[in-house]
């Protein structure tokens, strides 16, 4: 495989990796998952948001260990076809498409969630106007080329952070100055016992997703073998504990069947809190909305452009129909795919909802997890001198494979027929037109470190203040 010079600064240390950490998993997918759990659970959620970041965690670990050992290319595919060979890795990369693909859907109808507290009343047509408008103005960002559409995500990036901060600390206000309010909304904590506990893991589990990215850059890593794991563990406490935050301010805010009803629940908790504490609540459901617009386009654009690259990949290898590997003549983008996730995205958006879309999108994540784990299991047999400094480590890695495969256990029998049918085509396919590997391995592993590189923005961002102050007190 050759290799591809870096694009991350050199040398990154435990701060640098820890940050690159919080900033890959902490997005815009709080905004939509944040009252789901309360549909099983109620209060109890919050239990599941632990859960779901114990397990993100876990998992995290089985990348870390095929990064350290192979930091030339990342991804699902490239590490199951390092272990296993051709048709683990492309099993691998067709679960990550399909999982990919299937939640285009969910930004369109997220925007638009939280467009309508904004807009109250939005008629049916103004709202699917919004989704056109909206899939229509990233796929043209990202038609026009790979660096218009990473400027996009640069300035979206950062604006997606501020909000949530600012609803954890009203959130810790409300419950310090009205706890009878707060309390309240906590009892009873389990309203609908535990028998939805799976069922609420598997949407939450998806704001989690990204930490696949945070460990691309793993040839760039001081000491990986030490760094990699220590910052990993450091990073998704942390955003274990700004999820889990976020969730409470959901939960303290409002009863919970307002919560599980809800189709804004940061904007709905941050109005509740702000009436109160007496505040004066109109400018503060707006202000949460649109850092969810911001977060949820900024998303949705990185997404597009991750899916178009990895369905020319297949195409190009023969995998895909052959159109999918067609190039613009004029901006030099994979125009055809471009539109087919369009064009599916704005269906999808019609006629799914939100839940059974997530839902969909972990279970195929859960499958190039499952993979994922097996790799490293049998990359650490074939590299011991190369295995994480973790005592048992083989325990967490099977427990990484165990979780993967908690995850999609968690989908309906119907949703698993069909990601077993999904599964089935892709193996067939593969039977029919699979020949050429080397062209693909480096399409996925550069497709996901041009999603790193977004991540690296907001890590710097996070980095810098601290950098600053750690300086301010060395001189001190």
């Amino acid at each position: 495989m050759e290799q591809r010079p870096s694009q991350f600064r050199p040398d990154l240390g435990r701060l640098d990796f820890t940050l690159l950490v919080i900033g890959a998993v902490i997005g815009a997918d709080v905004y939509v998952v944040a009252s789901m759990g309360a549909q099983f659970l109620g209060p109890a959620q919050l239990v599941a948001w632990l859960t779901a970041g114990a397990l993100a965690g876990v998992i995290a670990l089985a990348f870390v260990q095929c990064a350290a050992i192979d930091s030339d290319v990342g991804g699902p595919y490239a590490y199951a076809r390092s272990a296993f060979g051709p048709l683990a890795g492309f099993l691998a990369g067709w679960a990550l498409y399909v999982g990919e693909w299937v939640a285009l859907p969910v930004f369109p109808l997220a925007f638009v969630n939280y467009l309508e507290h904004i807009v109250p009343g939005l008629p049916g047509p103004a709202a699917l106007a919004v989704k056109v408008a909206l899939v229509a103005g990233v796929t043209g960002a990202n038609l026009l080329g790979v660096r218009k559409g990473a400027s996009i995500n640069d300035v979206l990036a950062i604006a997606k952070l501020l909000p949530l901060a600012v609803l954890i600390v009203l959130a810790l206000a409300f419950a310090a100055f009205r706890p009878h309010l707060a309390t309240g909304h906590l009892q009873p904590f389990a309203p609908l016992g535990w028998g939805g506990f799976g069922h609420a893991v598997l949407p939450i589990f998806w704001a989690y997703a990204g930490f696949e990215l945070a460990v691309l850059p793993a040839g760039e890593v001081r000491d990986p073998r030490r760094t990699l794991p220590q910052g990993l563990i450091l990073g998704m406490l942390v955003a274990t504990v700004f999820y889990l935050l976020t969730a409470f301010a959901v939960v303290a805010a409002l009863p919970w069947r307002e919560a599980a009803g809800s189709t804004s629940p940061l904007a709905a908790a941050m109005t509740a809190i702000l009436d109160g504490l007496g505040v004066p609540s109109g400018a503060g459901g707006t202000f949460m909305s649109i850092g969810a617009l911001v977060s949820i386009a900024g998303v949705y654009e990185a997404f597009t452009l991750g899916v178009a690259r990895l369905s020319y990949a297949l195409a190009a290898d023969g995998l895909f129909p052959r159109p999918f590997a067609s190039i613009h003549p004029r901006f030099g983008t994979p125009h055809v795919g471009l539109a087919f996730q369009a064009g599916t995205a704005l269906i999808g958006a019609t006629l799914f909802g939100l839940g059974g879309l997530i839902t969909i999108a972990v279970l195929f994540l859960g499958v190039a997890y499952l993979l994922t784990a097996l790799a490293a299991l049998r990359l650490v047999s074939r590299n011991p001198e190369q295995a994480l400094r973790i005592p048992g480590l083989k325990v967490w890695l099977l427990l990484a494979a165990a979780s993967a495969v908690y995850l999609s256990a968690q989908a309906s029998r119907t949703q698993m027929a069909i990601g077993a049918a999904v599964m089935l085509a892709g193996f067939v396919l593969y039977a029919v037109r699979g020949a050429h590997w080397r062209g693909l391995a480096i399409e996925v592993g550069e497709r996901e470190r041009q999603a790193a590189r977004w991540a690296e923005h907001e890590y710097l961002w996070l980095l810098r203040p601290v950098q600053r102050a750690l300086r301010w007190l060395r001189g001190g």
